[in-house]
């Protein structure tokens, strides 16, 4: 109930704002709602440490062609690109009866312009999956998927058997790299082994061997540092070892791997089930870099964050990856979904994009936000696959995040506006 009144107050503002703008009938009122949407969207997804689940712009997952202008100015653009659609459908519908035979008739000046802007968006879309993107190393990848569910990790048997069928899962995903001349990555989902690195000998020794054949692991790890804070972490292990550094995870998940506010829910159990406490919050994130590869790593949800992958790429990913435990969320629709907004960041970035769940969905998604191979949720699965690593960067990664920052600020002109026509309507409604 809590996050469910904190992503209310959202579209509940936008429609007060949009209100206050301007008098029924104004096409003011319509003209402002595309603004608003993407400001409160953009602000979702800072505002309480952010929770951008569901943008608007990630029903349109399994259509690249619709998506193509999120490279200038994210998803957030795409968000008020559809809603300036509705609002112009809107107008046109809601043309006022005509005086002489009371009917209703579609304006026609709306709907056209519903069509322009369909057909700009669609022929840009068109173009852009028409041209390829820069070219870059061809390299294999092989996602695990080994379906292990919340209740079966919790025992010390089934840390036992999920330790087993994880490291075969991994041994018999390796005899599938294509290409053996080529640089590989191995992807093992968040939450799919219960050792970590620093304290097990075992888990060194065996995921050492699994790159004695001359592949990289991107795996999930606790890392432990000097001052007694912990992170949710991602390695990278290479066959000339492990990766300097370590990324730790930026945004951690609200009574999952923290309790925001303790003083007032101290009576909440956090979800993780982890015996080690509380994780801390990286304050930015890191590169993994090793070989030719070039991470930015989103662990879990964080790869809905568009700020996130948008300063790895900056900061020279040349892949995007995601290792994820989807497996607390059940069968209620959220794997669908938190794949969805992973698609847009391929888009926003061209960047690649690998994702690997513990229970799904896992997935290669190319450049132009194009599927190239998924699984099914809630099965074991083996993805085998070839990706690019890939230079350059789009407008969005440049520049283009400042769009969504510029509705903010016009939005909160908006705002003010539509405070002081309130007031002054008061005034005016008020007897003499």
């Amino acid at each position: 109930m809590i996050l469910a009144a904190i992503l209310a107050e959202w579209p509940a503002l936008v429609a007060w704002a949009t209100v206050r703008a301007a008098p029924a009938g104004s096409a003011w009122r319509l003209a402002v709602f595309p603004l608003l949407w993407m400001a409160s969207e953009h602000a979702r997804s800072y505002v309480y440490k952010g929770f951008p689940w569901n943008l608007t712009a990630h029903a349109l997952y399994r259509h690249p062609i619709w998506l193509q202008t999120a490279s200038v100015w994210g998803a957030f653009g795409v968000g008020a690109l559809v809603m300036a659609l509705t609002a112009l459908l809107a107008a046109a519908a809601s043309r006022p009866p005509t005086a002489r035979s009371g009917e209703r008739r579609l304006s026609l000046r709306p709907l056209a312009s519903a069509a322009g802007l369909v057909l700009a968006a669609g022929g840009l879309g068109a173009v852009r999956l028409a041209r390829p993107p820069a070219n870059g190393t061809a390299a294999s990848v092989v996602l695990l998927q080994p379906n292990l569910t919340e209740e079966g990790r919790m025992t010390p048997e089934g840390a036992v058997s999920r330790y087993e069928t994880v490291l075969g899962q991994a041994d018999a995903a390796l005899a599938e790299v294509r290409d053996p001349s080529s640089p590989s990555l191995l992807l093992i989902p968040e939450s799919s082994l219960p050792a970590y690195w620093d304290r097990s000998p075992t888990l060194r020794h065996d995921l050492t061997a699994l790159t004695r054949a001359g592949s990289s692991i991107l795996f999930n790890d606790v890392d432990e540092v000097a001052d007694g804070r912990y992170y949710n972490a991602a390695r990278l292990l290479t066959p000339e070892g492990l990766a300097r550094r370590a990324y730790h995870k930026v945004h951690l998940v609200p009574f999952g791997e923290y309790v925001p506010l303790p003083r007032i829910f101290f009576f909440v159990r956090r979800i993780s089930q982890t015996t080690i406490g509380e994780f801390s919050a990286a304050d930015e994130p890191t590169v993994l870099r090793g070989g030719p590869f070039a991470i930015g790593v989103g662990i879990c949800y964080e790869i809905i964050y568009p700020s996130l992958s948008r300063r790895e790429v900056a900061d020279g990913a040349n892949l995007l990856a995601t290792i994820s435990n989807d497996s607390w969320y059940g069968r209620a629709g959220a794997q669908e979904q938190h794949f969805a907004g992973a698609v847009l960041r391929a888009v926003e970035n061209e960047r690649d994009l690998v994702r690997a769940a513990i229970t799904g969905i896992s997935g290669i998604v190319d450049a132009r936000g194009r599927i190239v191979a998924r699984t099914a949720p809630d099965e074991r699965a083996i993805l085998s696959g070839t990706v690019r690593l890939r230079e350059g960067t789009t407008a969005w990664t440049r520049w283009g995040f400042w769009i969504p920052r510029a509705a903010d600020l016009a939005g909160v002109c908006v705002l003010l506006f539509g405070l002081a026509r309130r007031g002054r309507t008061r005034q005016s409604a008020a007897p003499a």
